[in-house]
């Protein structure tokens, strides 16, 4: 039986197909498709648009202009789609990309949330608002990036911090960026404001790897193997 285990497990080792990572860059947006914006997936229901207009340059979830709230952003990359929801309080509240006309790497926003009406500076990550990224699939996180309300990653007071899967996690003043010596293994992962020195700030990337899958191929030999192990199992004399 041990050579028949042995024999399963080499299968499923090489029948896992590699993936490369993908960058969800939230904070460009604002100098227009051709140069360079991330931009929502087009929706189809009630029109397909990438997101509702509101507040100027920003993209929302909903009319928030107008009062509503609710919906989601939904991103695409490398086969990945990231679902962007929000909320205030735990009660539904809408997600809001914001734009900087002169986004750099160093310079722009990301995504916030909003649960006021019409409100622009209600773009941000802040008291007791919590934005949701969902995976259509489980991914490895090995980084994000988050940006103040600056517009930059300067503006935070010294020792901030924010919540990170409701675990307190400093805001990364002067950088803008967290690694992840360890990646991060889920589905969904949740950006809030508190900890231990709380403060405002926005989403403005994350870096994201799916996870291993079976090459369809390779997972038919996988699953005849499996079934020959169990039939030379069934066949081995009683003692």
């Amino acid at each position: 039986m041990k050579i028949q285990t042995i024999f399963a497990a080499a299968l499923l080792a090489s029948a896992v197909l590699p993936a490369s990572a993908a960058q969800f860059d939230f904070y460009k947006l604002g100098r227009g498709s051709a140069n360079g914006d991330f931009l929502p997936m087009p929706s189809q229901m009630p029109e397909p648009i990438n997101g509702i207009p509101c507040t100027g340059a920003d993209i929302c979830s909903s009319k928030v202009d107008k009062g509503e709230f609710g919906g989601s952003l939904k991103y695409t990359n490398g086969g990945l789609v990231a679902i962007a929801t929000a909320s205030y309080k735990g009660l539904t509240a809408s997600v809001v990309q914001d734009g900087e006309s002169g986004w750099t790497a160093s310079k722009g926003a990301g995504l916030g949330v909003y649960h006021l009406k019409g409100a622009n500076d209600d773009d941000n990550i802040t008291v007791n608002e919590k934005l949701t990224i969902s995976f259509n699939q489980v991914v490895k996180l090995s980084g994000i990036e988050l940006r103040s309300d600056g517009h930059n990653f300067t503006s935070w007071t010294s020792g901030a911090t924010f919540l990170l899967n409701e675990q307190s996690t400093a805001l990364p003043s002067g950088t803008g960026a967290i690694s992840f010596a360890t990646p991060m293994v889920g589905q969904t992962f949740t950006f809030a404001y508190g900890g231990s020195k709380a403060d405002q700030f926005y989403l403005g990337a994350l870096t994201a790897q799916a996870m291993p899958v079976p090459e369809p191929t390779t997972l038919a030999l996988l699953l005849a193997g499996l079934g020959f192990v169990g039939l030379q199992a069934r066949r081995r004399p009683q003692a």
